[in-house]
Parts: structure tokens; C-alpha cells; sequence
């Protein structure tokens, strides 16, 4: 049964975020930490989660991390952007207490583990913009993938 729908909207990033989008179309990954329970945010908010202080000025990270849990997309659906199978993870960036959702790509799928190095793939400096679509995707990092 076809039931079409539409819905506009506009997302407003905020003044934490935008700091963040900013920086990847720069090809930075900016966190910014709770000055009073430490907490680190990538991509940062405003204000804590936890304690609701104003984050302290942004600083950068350089993005490598590990997955922290993984889904391996096998089969295809409408509007699909990517050829399955490919994998989209969870990764716990170095120096943050939250985690990025993206591709892991450049591994086969079947490799991919919990607890693997990963590092960012940046688009060129001419394709860059204000969205996680400045990071291509991420590969494994490390030794045993060199």
C-alpha cells in the first residue's frame, strides 16, 4: 500500500554543535570538556549532560578511536545511500566520553570486531562541509592493517 508523506523541517546544530560542523569542514574534530565533572563531549553540546555547566572552550582531537559496537548492513532498503554489505559502527574517539556513528569501510566486513582501531577518512578540502559527511568514513588503524 503506498502511503506517501512528507515532512520539512529545519535542525538547528546550537551553539555547541555548530562549533563542531564548523571544525570538520575545516577537517578538525573539535570536543569540548565540562569544567566541572571532567566529562569530554564529541561532538559537544552547550552545556553537560550530567552536571549542566558550560562547556569549556573547544579543543582538538585527531579522531582515531576504537568501535565500541558495530552493525553490518546486509540487505538493501529504499533510499539505501550505500551497496550492502558495509558496516556502520559506533567508535569511541580517543580523549572523548561519547561516541560518533559512521561507515567503517577499506575492511571486509567480516573482519570487523569490537575493539578495533579505526581512523577518519576525511574528504578533500574542496568537498568539505558543515556535516559528519567531511569524514568519508573510517578504516582500521593500527599495526595489523598496515
Amino acid at each position: 500500500m503506498a502511503s506517501p508523506f512528507r515532512m520539512d523541517y529545519t535542525y538547528v546544530a546550537g551553539t555547541g554543535r555548530s562549533v563542531f560542523l564548523r571544525g570538520l569542514a575545516e577537517g578538525r574534530m573539535l570536543a569540548r570538556r565540562c569544567p566541572a565533572c571532567a566529562q569530554v563531549y564529541l561532538p559537544p553540546p552547550e552545556f553537560c549532560s550530567r552536571c549542566l555547566s558550560r562547556l569549556d572552550e573547544p579543543f582538538e582531537l585527531d579522531g582515531r578511536g576504537v568501535i565500541s559496537t558495530f552493525c553490518v548492513v546486509s540487505f538493501p532498503f529504499p533510499g539505501q545511500v550505500h551497496e550492502p554489505p558495509y558496516v556502520v559502527a559506533h567508535i569511541q574517539v580517543e580523549g572523548s566520553g561519547t561516541r560518533l556513528m559512521h561507515l567503517v569501510r577499506e575492511v571486509d566486513p567480516a573482519d570487523v570486531r569490537i575493539g578495533m582501531e579505526v581512523e577518519p577518512v576525511w574528504a578533500g578540502e574542496d568537498e568539505r562541509e558543515n556535516s559528519l559527511t567531511s569524514i568519508r568514513h573510517y578504516r582500521p588503524a593500527g599495526d595489523e592493517y598496515a
